[in-house]
């Protein structure tokens, strides 16, 4: 909490200018139930009509100055509130760009879309509660306690009484509600993980008439929920009955008091006194409420801040080595590799080793789930080698830095990722300084070209967000596009053709072969026709390579192979 609050430090301006105009108003605040005293003392008991319209306009101007401090605090306050709370998402957003793949998947892509939304938005609440009542809440109960002492000490005595009984209330609260605010952030993370399954796969559930079955998931979320919640607000609902009641308590026994004394005529106190005592024990009860607000929300505020916590101190990519201006020849080495996942039972790939040379064109091929896009992974660096080394032109991965790995890799990844904007920008993102003929030329070889003439703007025409306008074969071909305009000395294609038809993908590859002439290209595929034209072609089970050769050779000897072609081509194994 201390550490996300010092995100505040750069507004301290603001902030202190608001706690100075909100003090100000709080001193508005304080002054008028004197200037009530006196002219229900001085004024109406003397009969004294001068003093009395002289008192009303100096209560009117105190009440102007008043309440334009206070707007004006409380607008400082919000501006520095929203820019709080933009600067917290900012770098929500930004530690989770850095993040490893292993710790999203720990923390889950949901909670992380509820911490950079419901848990900012919760401590910008308690920030904008901090910049107005951190001198509104003390100078109420201090200004009014000491004001209250001046006027009647024993009258003041009366409501000092219960203050400790409220302050006790909220401590019992405050320790009781906050487990039901960390279940409740718990299962608001559940639905939005719930609602991300349904939205993606809503073909699917409709298909297999699983809508009821995902709505009770949904409901079950929803009602744990729900639970917490109400809950957690009901006790903080206390609060404010339990306030209103102590304060009318207070307020019949100070009249009481003040009645008895006042007939007594031993140490009696004046009527004014005793009006503007009940207005101090309206002044002093508001702080205690204020404050009880702001000690019950605390609760809320350390699970959200402990939540986002976890995103700001995740360890993240460490890419401390430089990144360097170098082209790789293409030379990859992969020298008794093995990855395993985090919490996994068993390895996703073991003891892998190839060799590819400078300009080759291999294919990776297997069953799904045999470790073909791991490999992937750990060419790009998304994943580091749990043993063994990656290596690029004789240099390991450990000793290059993650940029310039990529830098030098041009890669279509097994799921297509198509963002809001033009066909344009989606290409331009392969390589930003792209001219139009580059962006052309690379349209022509994804087999994109002719589609893209069809469209009114052509490569300036509008796509929606993940490319909902498009087929899966259309997002392909611009995946295509976007990689092969990069020109890297190594292209990676993870099942980049399952989505085009054979004759699309012939012609493509006809295209490539000759853009990509020199470079080296390694193809992650189960088609049996996208490999068969390859130099070399690796055989996966089971996260090992049982076997490396080309189509002929491998149709030949390998049992693997011969069944995916058989299966694939309705042709005899041998």
């Amino acid at each position: 909490m201390k550490t996300i609050l010092k995100k505040l430090l750069p507004y301290k301006i603001k902030i202190i200018f608001s706690l100075i105009l909100l003090t100000v108003a709080t001193a508005c605040d304080l002054l008028l139930p004197t200037l009530m005293s006196d002219i229900v003392d001085k004024g109406i008991y003397l009969s004294d009509i001068d003093y009395i319209v002289r008192n009303c306009i100096y209560m009117l101007v105190v009440s102007l100055a008043g309440f334009g401090t206070v707007i004006l605090g409380r607008k400082l306050s919000a501006e520095v509130v929203a820019g709080f709370c933009c600067d917290l998402r900012r770098m929500v957003f930004a530690k989770v760009n850095t993040m490893t793949f292993g710790e999203i998947s720990e923390l889950g892509t949901a909670a992380l879309v509820t911490r950079s939304t419901h848990d900012t938005e919760t401590l910008g609440w308690v920030a904008s509660m901090l910049c107005s009542g951190i001198i509104t809440i003390p100078a109420l109960f201090i200004g009014g306690v000491a004001l209250s002492l001046s006027k009647d000490v024993l009258l003041s005595a009366v409501f000092l009484c219960f203050v400790p009984v409220m302050f006790a209330v909220v401590c019992f609260i405050g320790k009781k509600i906050e487990p039901l605010w960390q279940d409740a952030d718990v299962y608001i993370d559940k639905q939005n993980d719930i609602m991300r399954e349904r939205l993606h796969g809503i073909r699917v559930i409709r298909a297999f008439g699983n809508e009821e079955k995902e709505h009770g998931r949904m409901v079950k979320a929803i009602q744990a929920m729900t639970k917490n919640i109400i809950r957690s607000n009901v006790s903080m609902g206390i609060i404010s009955p339990l306030s209103l009641l102590l304060f009318n308590l207070s307020v019949v026994i100070i009249a009481y008091l003040g009645a008895v004394r006042m007939e007594s005529g031993e140490n009696a106190v004046s009527a004014g006194d005793i009006f503007a005592i009940i207005q101090y024990v309206t002044l002093v009860m508001n702080s205690v409420m204020s404050a009880a607000f702001v000690f019950v929300a605390a609760p809320q505020a350390k699970v959200a801040a402990d939540r986002i916590g976890e995103v700001l101190c995740a360890e993240g990519i460490d890419d401390k080595i430089p990144a360097e201006d170098t082209e790789f020849s293409g030379d990859v080495i992969f020298d008794h590799v093995t990855f395993k996942y985090e919490g996994a039972a068993e390895p996703a790939v073991s003891d892998i080793s190839f060799h590819i040379k400078p300009g080759q064109k291999v294919s990776v091929i297997g069953g799904t789930g045999s470790g073909k896009s791991t490999l992937v992974s750990l060419m790009l660096c998304f994943r580091m080698p749990t043993e063994g080394a990656v290596i690029y032109d004789g240099r390991s991965t450990d000793s290059l830095s993650h940029q310039t790995v990529r830098n030098n890799i041009s890669c279509v990844l097994q799921q297509s990722s198509i963002y809001s904007g033009t066909i344009r920008d989606n290409i331009l993102m392969g390589k930003p300084d792209a001219t139009d003929e580059e962006i052309r030329a690379a349209a022509k070889v994804a087999q994109l070209s002719d589609f893209v003439d069809t469209l009114d703007g052509g490569y300036d025409y509008e796509l929606n967000q993940a490319g909902k306008n498009l087929s899966g074969g259309q997002k392909q071909r611009l995946s295509i596009a976007r990689a092969v305009v990069k020109n890297a000395p190594i292209y990676i294609f993870d099942d980049s053709f399952s989505a085009l038809d054979f004759l699309t993908e012939k012609n493509l590859r006809t295209e490539l072969s000759e853009k990509a002439a020199g470079r080296t290209q390694i193809v992650i595929t189960q088609r049996v026709t996208s490999a068969m034209g390859s130099d070399v072609i690796f055989v996966m089970d089971k996260g090992r390579i049982v076997d490396s050769g080309t189509h002929s050779e491998l149709l030949g000897r390998c049992r693997i192979y011969q069944e995916i072609y058989a299966s694939q081509t309705g042709g005899a194994s041998k």
